[in-house]
């Protein structure tokens, strides 16, 4: 029996090795892998294109990783080199952090990668076993990066400068019609394909695949200033009765879900002439005459213009009156506009200068939460703040378009929904600017890729 014993001893032994010291490499995987996917979760939402993105990205994951332990009670640390960032989740893409250091090499790195390793694990049994290894090691290591992105799948050409304060061509507080801010003319507009930037690769070009990201109001990538995106052409009755999903409005068509795409919690429209109390008559005397500022052709390659000229809501020359310039302020003021401006600001040129706007509200009509200015979603689909605000990518439209025709991003603009835009008598969407966001990363569902 002692015989027998000894000989099983050295195998016994193995197998409680086997056991124990791959049970405590496993745990010690498992800790370090929950250490890597919070790091890179939490410093891929800082990445915004910018080598200070980079850096914040970089200081979050690091001080995520270090409230976690591992082998049961070591702080897990890890540096700059244990962290590289990328345009997609390969490594192909990577880059180490240490390395970009500039906000040109930090473009379009809207991916993290955290490597955390475990350094020398001592074994407990394996190493009584002749030739059985002293030490193991492992690694945690995780992958996370933008999913879906803030972003409306509508494209919106930039406009010539207007000789005022604007941001590619656009200035706050105006309403604009999509349709007609293009050189391919009205009544079409330009679309994004909501799954692929790649020139030429084109993976959701009929209305049934783009209806989900025009529901949700969110795509699959990141546009990058500089870069481009795939543009389509066209208006359909689906796309815009998706885009109403946002004031409630659920017909079969539009294939939206309240549940995913829920309407605001202000759904009131603001048309130019409605009656009703809490309209744009309210805050405008004399009353606008249209919905949005007209464009009309200038002369130039391509440039639309008001009245053969450009806006100039500020210090108009030869302006047209202020009413025709559509619904203004329903959302937005031009940048370092007060309520007290609004009377000298909207106003008829002499000799009726005496009839002055003067009910503009505060705060503005579409901030409002209760009140004439405010309508309230069924109580059957709780609204969000702010669905109503769609962030649209600005594009070079020096070309006309076409399906699956590559377009120059030139920034990402908020642009707010002023009125449905599935209107049986005038099949439009009417969105006045709020101005362009501070880099082209929106905010944007962020998961783990590996």
């Amino acid at each position: 029996m002692a015989i027998i014993v000894g000989l099983s001893l050295f195998v016994l032994i193995g197998l409680l090795g086997l056991v124990l010291d791959l049970g405590h490499l496993y745990i010690t995987k498992t800790e370090l892998q929950n250490a890597a996917d919070a790091a890179a979760l939490s410093g891929a939402k800082e990445l915004d294109g910018t080598a200070a993105g980079i850096t914040k990205a970089v200081n979050r994951a690091i001080l995520t990783a270090g409230q976690n332990n591992f082998d049961f009670t070591h702080p897990v640390v890890i540096g700059i080199g244990d962290i590289s960032a990328g345009s997609c989740p390969q490594d192909s893409c990577m880059s180490p952090a240490s390395s970009i250091t500039t906000d040109t090499l930090a473009a379009g790195k809207t991916f993290l990668k955290v490597m955390i390793p475990s350094g020398d694990l001592r074994t407990w049994f394996m190493r009584a076993i002749p030739a059985g290894p002293q030490n193991t090691s492992t690694y945690g290591l995780a992958v996370a990066g933008k999913y879906e992105v803030d972003i409306t799948p509508i494209a919106i050409c930039q406009l010539p400068d207007p000789g005022t304060t604007n941001e590619l061509g656009y200035e706050r507080g105006i309403s604009y019609k999509v349709s007609d801010a293009n050189p391919i003319g009205p009544g079409t507009m330009y679309w994004l394909d909501p799954e692929s930037s790649t020139p030429g690769s084109c993976s959701a070009t009929n209305t049934t695949d783009t209806l989900p990201y025009v529901c949700t109001g969110k795509i699959g990538y990141t546009p990058i200033v500089g870069q481009t995106v795939n543009t389509n052409t066209g208006i359909s009755d689906p796309q815009l009765a998706a885009l109403d999903s946002r004031f409630d409005s659920y017909p079969p068509q539009s294939k939206c879900d309240p549940g995913t795409a829920p309407p605001d919690t202000n759904i009131k429209e603001y048309i130019y002439d409605s009656n009703p109390a809490g309209s744009p008559k309210d805050w405008m005397d004399p009353d606008p005459k249209q919905q949005s500022i007209t464009f009309t052709d200038s002369g130039q390659p391509w440039g639309p213009v008001l009245y053969n000229r450009r806006p100039t809501f500020f210090t108009p020359t030869t302006p047209p009156v202020p009413f025709n310039y559509g619904v203004l302020w329903s959302a937005y003021r031009p940048t370092g506009a007060t309520v007290a401006q609004w009377p000298t600001l909207y106003k008829l040129p002499p000799p009726d200068g005496q009839e002055n706007a003067t009910n503009y509200p505060e705060t503005s009509p579409y901030a409002q939460t209760s009140g004439n200015f405010f309508k309230a979603p069924s109580p059957a689909h709780p609204g969000k703040p702010g669905r109503r605000v769609l962030n649209i990518v600005i594009v070079d439209c020096s070309t006309a378009g076409g399906v699956c025709r590559p377009a120059t991003v030139m920034g990402v603009g908020k642009f707010f929904m002023q009125k449905k835009a599935d209107k049986p008598t005038d099949k439009a969407i009417y969105v006045e600017f709020g101005g362009l966001l501070p880099t082209p990363f929106p905010p944007s569902d962020i998961k783990l890729y590996r």
